[in-house]
């Protein structure tokens, strides 16, 4: 078998981290509709189940939707259970680039080995099922801020976003080179 890294999944531990959009109540109506069917705990034995006939050498955790306050708490139980069973092998965590405390997040989740980059969801969409935010965060000085932050940290960026929103992300891309961006989910041409 081949071996490969998987760059993209996604754990949680519900009785451990929250996750807003993976508990009830659960609506038809948002963008992704109902999740109620992915409601429940998705760990290591789980994944390596789903993965057996594959020879997974390593395994990108890319940030599963934590809520804000959780998210250095996902990063550290994630690097511990690391720790334990190798996996995941690098880590996409959490920041809200537009946060008060934006800095001090960014040295937290950089202070661990395997953290790689970070990912804030940012598709906006004028039609509120659609959108994952209540406004288009790219445009707000605040996240361009916390965005350019990134380099000092020597993180990437996970990209989600509409596609309508790129052209107005690439003067903001250009502007700092030294982040990569790593586009998700195909800019979510659903």
């Amino acid at each position: 078998m081949i071996p490969f890294v998987d760059a993209h999944i996604h754990l949680w531990d519900l009785a451990h981290i929250r996750y807003d959009w993976l508990s009830p109540p659960f609506a038809e109506d948002g963008p992704n509709g109902s999740v109620e069917p992915i409601a429940h705990d998705y760990g290591i034995a789980e994944y390596r189940a789903d993965l057996a006939r594959w020879n997974v050498i390593g395994a990108v955790h890319v940030d599963a939707g934590a809520a804000a306050d959780s998210a250095l708490r996902e990063t550290q139980w994630l690097d511990g259970l690391a720790a334990i069973e190798g996996l995941p092998t690098g880590i996409v965590a959490f920041a809200a680039l537009n946060g008060p405390h934006v800095n001090a997040l960014l040295s937290a989740q950089a202070a661990y080995s395997r953290v790689k980059g970070i990912r804030h969801i940012v598709n906006w969409h004028p039609d509120p099922r659609r959108s994952y935010t209540p406004n288009d965060l790219t445009i707000d000085p605040r996240w361009q801020a916390g965005y350019g932050l990134l380099a000092k940290h020597k993180l990437s960026f996970d990209l989600q976003c509409y596609p309508g929103q790129m052209p107005g992300l690439v003067p903001l891309i250009e502007r700092h080179p030294d982040i990569p961006v790593i586009i998700n989910h195909l800019a979510c041409r659903c």
